[in-house]
Parts: structure tokens; C-alpha cells; sequence
């Protein structure tokens, strides 16, 4: 697999050169979702609404890969149906981009406006026989997206935060068994409205395998706990390589793609 990362000779603008589908790919993520474009989801779907089910042990452990943070998550017992998802998926991993500053670092953007950071939950179809089978597949990932700003202490996403000054560096790895994290906590207790579109992989290979579910109703966490992402390295004891920061992929073209609202 070619090298790809987000710098200046590495970064998003880069990735066409080792992967093709970069350019090529007609349902590429992320994409500015432009509201006054927007169908409505309930007048053309009879499907149920989304739901989800997280166990609060499945957290295996967290890693530094070298381009963002990365929860493993042993994803036997979660569900995630309804919304535009025609099969159940399991939840797989899950992990952010972000920026150097506060008004930018999110991947998806609506109406133009970036935000601070924007958490990935990942899950994979059931009815494929892997994870790694299922990405391959134009329905095998569904991904749901946070946008997050910075605001009041998130006190879940405080528990994974706290793991972080052990994977400072590209590689390191640090478990999470025996730490309750109930990842519903992550998503909007009250407002669910979401937008929903057919799209990829946001990182190399960007497999055009995603089903996109992005919340309208952003996730806040406080100042400290960005920081504490941006103080993670891209690699060690490389200083060259610096803080983990922007490392987000700006929006592609939506091409003949509809996104719909639910």
C-alpha cells in the first residue's frame, strides 16, 4: 500500500497518485452537506428509525496509528439498524480528525461551516463473513459521524481521553478491558434528526464501501480534552514529523449523490 499522510508532500491532494479512486471515485467522503439540497429521508423510505445497542465492556484497547487515535472494540452484542441501513451491522472501532485550532479539524462540513473535530463511529455488516470482507462491499460499512465542538467536559469521552498519554507515539497501544465506555453516550440523547448518503472511506484506500450517517446536533468536549488529542505525534522520536493535527480530508464532490435528511 502506498504511503499517504497529511502533509505537504503525503497529504489529501497526494493521495490520487497511490490511490486512483481519490479522483476518480464518483461517491467520495467526506462532502459539504448543503441544507437548502437536502430530501427529505421519511417521504421515501418505509425503513424504522435508526437505533443503535452498545455493550459498555466492548472497548479492547486504544492505538496511536500514526495518523489519528483508534478505539478496537470487540463488537459482539452491538447493533446498529434502521436510518438507511438495510441489514444489522456490528460495531468494528472508532476514532476522530482534527485541527490545530477550534475552527477547523472536522471532515464533514454543513453549509460551508467546519467544526473543531469529528468523532467516527465505525460498524460493518453482518451478513458479510468479516470486517475486512464487509469494507470491500458498497454496503458493508456504515460510519456514523459526530461533529464536535469545543464546549462543555464530555464525561464518556473523558475515559478514553485519559489513555492518551500512553499512545503518544505511532505504535504505542494501551488496553482499555476492564473500563466501562458506553459509546451510545456519544450520540444525541434527544435531537436524532440525521443526514444520511452513500459515500467511502475518508483515510487511503478509500474504499467506496460507506453508508454515512452524520447527526445534525454536534457533540461537545472541553478545551483540555482537544488538546489532548493534539498532543498526540504523528510518529516518535521523529520530531520532524510534529503534533497530531489536520489530519482531516476537506469535502469531495457530491457528483450525482442525494443526501437525505431523517
Amino acid at each position: 500500500m502506498a504511503s499517504w499522510g497529511y502533509g505537504p508532500e503525503d497529504g489529501p491532494d497526494k493521495w490520487c497518485n497511490g490511490f486512483p479512486v481519490a479522483t476518480e471515485g464518483k461517491r467520495q467522503s467526506p462532502i459539504d452537506i448543503d441544507t437548502t439540497k437536502l430530501i427529505d429521508g421519511a417521504a421515501v423510505t418505509k425503513s424504522a428509525p435508526l437505533t443503535w445497542n452498545y455493550q459498555k465492556d466492548q472497548c479492547l484497547n486504544v492505538e496511536n496509528t500514526g495518523s489519528s487515535w483508534k478505539v478496537n472494540v470487540k463488537g459482539e452484542g452491538s447493533s446498529l439498524v434502521g436510518g438507511a441501513l438495510d441489514s444489522q451491522y456490528e460495531l468494528w472501532q472508532f476514532h476522530a480528525h482534527w485541527g490545530n485550532s477550534d475552527d477547523h479539524g472536522s471532515e464533514h462540513t454543513v453549509d460551508g461551516k467546519t467544526f473543531a473535530s469529528e468523532l467516527h463511529l465505525v460498524h460493518w455488516n453482518k451478513k458479510y463473513e468479516s470486517p475486512n470482507v464487509a469494507a470491500g462491499k458498497p454496503d458493508g460499512l456504515a460510519v456514523l459521524g459526530l461533529l464536535i465542538e469545543v464546549g462543555e467536559k464530555h464525561e464518556e469521552f473523558d475515559k478514553v481521553v485519559q489513555s492518551f498519554d500512553k499512545i503518544s507515539c505511532k505504535g504505542d497501544k494501551t488496553s482499555l478491558e476492564g473500563l466501562e465506555i458506553d459509546c451510545a453516550k456519544f450520540l444525541p440523547e434527544k435531537e436524532k434528526a440525521i443526514w444520511t448518503y452513500e459515500g467511502s472511506l475518508t483515510t487511503p484506500p478509500l474504499l467506496e464501501s460507506v453508508i454515512w450517517t452524520v447527526f445534525q446536533t454536534p457533540m461537545q468536549i472541553s478545551a483540555e480534552q482537544m488538546n489532548a488529542m493534539r498532543n498526540l505525534n504523528f510518529a516518535c522520536p521523529d520530531a520532524e514529523a510534529g503534533k497530531m493535527v489536520n489530519n482531516y480530508r476537506p469535502p469531495c464532490p457530491l457528483h450525482e449523490r442525494i443526501v437525505r435528511k431523517m
